[in-house]
């Protein structure tokens, strides 16, 4: 993206933050437009996680944010992805990272806030915690009114929290993570290796995304919040990226496999069996309800959008 381009996306964004809520009927604590997004992925976390729609899911939820960017913000331009494997290529520290650029990019770190070993369990190397110090998403200028708890019914104003993990970018968001998980045959393994296991030790490019900028105290971190983060939009285009390039490896079949449990973490089909491409998902107020074949090809059914 060029100069203008960057900073029409973050006007756009804080012009969601200005703009009333929509959905405020059943997001009872949201406030303004960019809430909405925020709660409706805080309401439904516990359904679209470790499941077989996570990633048509969180299309559709990105779709429809640029949506209301453009027709509600008169953003003109798309979407943006972060590519973090270009970053972790770069040599640069985390901190120096284009994207965490306060006049270009979205901002960087908090302060450093110590952490006790009961609150740090996994013993994360972490440099912020506290409220993101520059850039254009900080307080009070960008306001975030949900969270952190997962209650959608209670208004809390706070500001943007990051707590950057270095070591966990240089161990997840790298080019041979990428190319094992584009390598998986079919769309099971490939969602699989995209969310893998709720873990630290086995690389994932979608838990590194969120807790390499989130850390322990990053609002990225919370996993029903995590749109809080405005880089949450730009690290889930790219895994939405990432998807769109595997099926175009096999663009007729792979635009038709979809696989993977109705209920988290249920891969034997204990509970209940796998998603078809008739299963229903929903964003709430935010957006109707649709089945997933209308969100297998990025040009066809309910989207319309491409990646350059």
């Amino acid at each position: 993206m060029n100069m203008t381009e960057k900073k029409a996306y973050t006007d756009a964004v804080l012009c969601l933050t200005k703009k009333p809520s929509k959905a405020h009927c059943t997001i009872k604590g949201a406030k303004s437009r960019y809430d909405d997004f925020q709660g409706i992925h805080s309401a439904q976390t516990d359904f679209i996680h470790w499941v077989g729609h996570f990633l048509p899911w969180h299309r559709y939820h990105l779709a429809t944010f640029e949506k209301a960017l453009r027709e509600e913000c008169e953003y003109k331009y798309g979407l943006p992805y972060w590519d973090w494997t270009i970053d972790t290529k770069s040599g640069k520290r985390m901190d120096d990272w284009p994207v965490f650029d306060a006049a270009t990019g979205l901002g960087g770190n908090g302060p450093f806030i110590p952490l006790t070993k009961k609150e740090n369990p996994f013993g994360l190397i972490r440099t912020g915690g506290g409220c993101v110090r520059d850039g254009p998403f900080t307080w009070p200028n960008f306001v975030l009114n949900l969270g952190p708890t997962k209650d959608t019914s209670k208004t809390n104003p706070h500001c943007l929290t990051r707590d950057f993990a270095p070591t966990l970018a240089a161990f997840n968001l790298l080019e041979s993570v990428v190319d094992e998980t584009m390598s998986q045959p079919d769309f099971g393994s490939f969602t699989r290796r995209v969310e893998s296991v709720p873990s630290f030790t086995v690389p994932t490019i979608h838990g590194g995304g969120h807790f390499s900028v989130g850390g322990v105290l990053g609002s990225i971190s919370n996993a029903y919040n995590s749109p809080a983060d405005p880089i949450f939009w730009l690290h889930h285009a790219n895994l939405d990226r990432i998807w769109w390039n595997w099926q175009k490896q096999m663009i007729w079949s792979r635009t038709q496999d979809i696989s993977g449990p109705i209920v988290p973490f249920d891969y034997e089909n204990k509970a209940a069996g796998n998603v078809t491409l008739d299963f229903k998902v929903n964003l709430g107020e935010v957006g109707a309800e649709v089945q997933l074949w209308e969100l297998m090809h990025i040009q066809e059914g309910v989207l319309c959008y491409d990646y350059i």
